[in-house]
């Protein structure tokens, strides 16, 4: 579980964390020290891929297919 501290806290022997730091500790840790106050879960943010903008137009049906050039004599 991933964890932000909202101010100064002990995580363990010898690990400490600062106000605004981050750490990833074991539910049973993070979820003690979410409910104390000491830090706050931070969720992974979720990129969303670019939209093609041609993919999100519905297929026209009254669109003639592209014809190359003249016929040659």
């Amino acid at each position: 579980m991933q964890v932000r501290a909202l101010r100064g806290v002990c995580i363990g022997v010898e690990r400490h964390l600062a106000a605004g730091d981050a750490a990833d500790l074991d539910p049973a840790t993070g979820n003690y020290l979410i409910n104390i106050g000491a830090v706050e879960e931070v969720k992974p943010e979720k990129v969303e891929p670019k939209a093609d903008p041609v993919a999100d137009e519905p297929p026209s049906d009254s669109v003639s297919p592209v014809k190359s050039g003249k016929k040659e004599k």
